[in-house]
């Protein structure tokens, strides 16, 4: 589909998954990976770093799949080599290459979103080793983005105001530093109790839509009658993407829009829309399908599409440094 509209997609492609699942099933599910990877890169499109890491703690027993509860990559940080944040962010990269080079010799690891969006705890070490790694770009932020679980928290409410910001390698990511890893945020806006509603008669009304992928999220579990009843007074944002059977072009358009005016004063507004292949279906194609040709008519020539690669090298390729749907929205 992404071939068919002309737009080049990032994959964001789970390593530590696929760092266990050469041990545990190569045939079937390794070098399929391997292989989807690879034609992703000879047709034109982008492949760079995600990291799951609880992964290289689960286990498979009884022909059952037992996760770990080290989701964040913080998790990881007293560790020992080569299972530290460091360790983790090095055998990400050199896999990818190693994956990715075959089929295209200029391929570049440059860019990265963390698992579940989560930058913390050890906010400072992830940065410093995925900056020593070669990553020049994080879209790991949707301003406005909160979420607390009983494996980890996120809270991207207090971001600067600027469509894209450097961080730091030290850190934190709200402060906007003269260097370090550009930023390009997920597009959101606000949850409201106002807009929650809708969405959550849609989960009923529209559940024919849903992608089964015979898979869950790693903290699916009961939710308390209190934990319902807060859901229907949300501080947190709707992000950009085609995953969610509840949503419309229109939506979507309502996100972007947000999105944009908000970064008024910005010349360029770089930002990405997100998906998961494992909650994809037929409606998320055709809502993928509906965005773009809408974004098209909207702002004309004022848009464009493009990968995290393309903005490395529009950005960073000439100045000598070491090694999802992307748009570029002109103001």
């Amino acid at each position: 589909l992404a071939s068919d509209l002309d737009v080049p997609i990032t994959l964001f492609a789970d390593v530590c998954c696929a760092i266990r699942f050469r041990d545990w099933d190569k045939a079937s599910f390794f070098e399929p990976f391997v292989g989807q990877l690879q034609r992703a890169v000879r047709e034109g499109h982008d492949v760079q770093l995600h990291l799951h890491p609880h992964w290289l703690d689960s286990e498979f027993r009884g022909g059952r799949f037992v996760p770990s509860a080290s989701y964040s990559l913080g998790s990881f940080a007293h560790r020992t080599w080569p299972d530290n944040i460091p360790g983790i962010v090095e055998r990400g990269v050199g896999l990818l290459r190693e994956i990715c080079v075959p089929a295209d010799r200029g391929y570049r690891c440059v860019a990265f979103r963390a698992g579940g969006f989560c930058l913390s705890p050890g906010t400072d070490s992830i940065l410093s080793a995925l900056y020593h790694a070669g990553i020049r770009i994080d879209s790991s932020v949707a301003k406005g983005n909160r979420f607390a679980s009983r494996l980890w928290s996120v809270d991207h409410r207090d971001m600067p105001q600027a469509a894209n910001w450097f961080i730091d390698p030290a850190g934190p990511i709200n402060t906007a530093a003269a260097d370090g890893l550009f930023e390009i945020p997920i597009a959101a806006m606000p949850r409201t109790p106002v807009n929650n509603v809708p969405f959550l008669l849609k989960r009923v009304v529209c559940r024919h839509r849903r992608y089964e992928s015979g898979g869950w999220p790693i903290d699916v579990g009961n939710v308390s009658y209190v934990g319902k009843v807060k859901r229907l007074f949300p501080s947190s944002a709707w992000m950009l993407g085609f995953d969610h059977y509840t949503d419309s072009v229109e939506n979507l358009m309502r996100i972007l829009g947000w999105h944009v005016r908000r970064q008024s004063n910005d010349t360029d507004i770089m930002c990405s829309a997100i998906s998961h292949p494992k909650f994809m279906g037929d409606h998320s194609f055709a809502l993928m399908r509906g965005f773009v040709e809408r974004v098209r008519h909207v702002y004309g020539d004022n848009v464009s599409f493009c990968t995290y690669r393309d903005v490395y090298d529009e950005l960073f390729a000439g100045r000598g440094d070491h090694d999802s749907v992307l748009t570029r929205m002109s103001a």
